[in-house]
């Protein structure tokens, strides 16, 4: 016998209720490549400007001349301007893209390599007056050049200026919506949105390799495992927030480990390769200010339990208190719980209200 056609079938079967799609709103694979993108934009911006020197750089911000919600319109003035105006001007640089807060009106960053100290001398108050004679005239000559052709790409308003801070904060200040859009409704429907890019082969960081591949990064976890005597993210969140990395995670980065965490075990012992010793090398050159490597291994270590007790909600000197503790400890060969110092508060604050008249 012929089995029935689909529409001959019963319509209890026909009308099942099928399983609900999840959301894109709250798809976790969506959420983490967003932090994927931040991260890899965080440290690419990060190393660019220390790369080529924080008073070499400068920031330029590329608006439109009317509202621009669509992303496909942005990226397509955006892309024309770009390859034709500023990467003419300036050979190398580093684009975010975002929305304003407000008006979500999409505009871009990027920062560029100058070439020449354009920050020392910049007369930051004047220029915020609205005073310009003083800026270098090679400065006003480029402002001229972006101005004009602006009008013809059919883009708004552009600025370039030095940067005012370092190099952390300004990677933070150009990244941030990368970091709002994890939690916001804005980027629904633009998931795979390009929102970070390069030009001029100048990048340091790729997602896939340090998400996936990258030994170091994964030795950081290992490493704050055992400092933190957490096991795995549940107990990362418990003790940082359930957004540890994004509150901890720049400490972490900095920290030089021990020398093993950047070797391989071979047939006799532990040996250099050239991603360890590449990573070992950088995470030293960050702190080449303090002597000897084991200065500057704890001085690392010291600049992470700091940011630790912050994180904890210490103010400045209890945090620097917490971060000489932990590293004494450390010398003497235990491990100190940071949840026992926070224990130790609630008790102490308990008793003297129970003890106050």
């Amino acid at each position: 016998m012929q089995a029935p056609d689909d529409r001959d079938r019963p319509d209890a079967v026909a009308q099942a209720t099928a399983p609900a799609l999840p959301s894109l709103k709250a798809d976790n694979c969506i959420r983490t490549s967003r932090r994927k993108q931040l991260f890899v934009a965080q440290e690419n911006i990060r190393l660019y400007i220390e790369k080529f020197g924080v008073n070499n750089v400068g920031v330029l911000t590329i608006t439109m001349p009317s509202e621009c919600l669509s992303a496909r319109r942005f990226q397509e003035t955006w892309h024309s301007f770009r390859t034709n105006v500023i990467v003419r001007l300036f050979p190398t640089g580093m684009w975010i893209r975002e929305r304003q807060p407000r008006t979500g009106n999409w505009h871009s960053h990027a920062v560029v390599n100058l070439g020449r100290d354009v920050r020392t001398a910049f007369p930051f108050d004047q220029v915020r007056k609205g005073f310009y004679a003083n800026v270098e005239a090679r400065l006003r000559d480029s402002w001229k050049c972006l101005r004009e052709k602006a009008i013809a790409y059919g883009v708004g308003r552009t600025e370039l200026l030095p940067i005012k801070g370092n190099a952390i904060g300004c990677a933070r200040y150009l990244t941030k919506y990368l970091t709002k859009s994890l939690l916001s409704e804005k980027g629904f429907g633009e998931e795979k949105c390009r929102l970070f890019g390069v030009w001029g082969g100048v990048r340091f960081v790729y997602s896939q390799f340090d998400w996936v591949r990258n030994r170091i990064f994964r030795k950081r976890k290992l490493w704050l495992s055992r400092v933190s005597g957490c096991d795995d993210v549940a107990g990362f969140n418990r003790l940082y927030d359930n957004r540890w990395w994004f509150v901890i995670g720049e400490a972490l980065m900095n920290v030089i480990l021990p020398i093993e965490y950047y070797q391989v075990l071979g047939e006799n012992g532990y040996q250099w390769d050239e991603l360890g010793w590449s990573a070992y090398q950088e995470d030293l050159g960050r702190y080449q200010n303090f002597g000897t490597e084991d200065a500057r291994r704890w001085q690392s270590i010291f600049d992470f339990h700091y940011a630790e007790g912050i994180v904890f909600g210490f103010g400045v000197e209890r945090a620097k208190r917490y971060a000489v503790n932990r590293i004494r400890n450390r010398e003497r060969g235990w491990e100190f719980d940071p949840q026992m110092l926070l224990d130790l508060e609630k008790v102490i604050k308990r008793t003297k209200k129970n003890s106050s008249p």
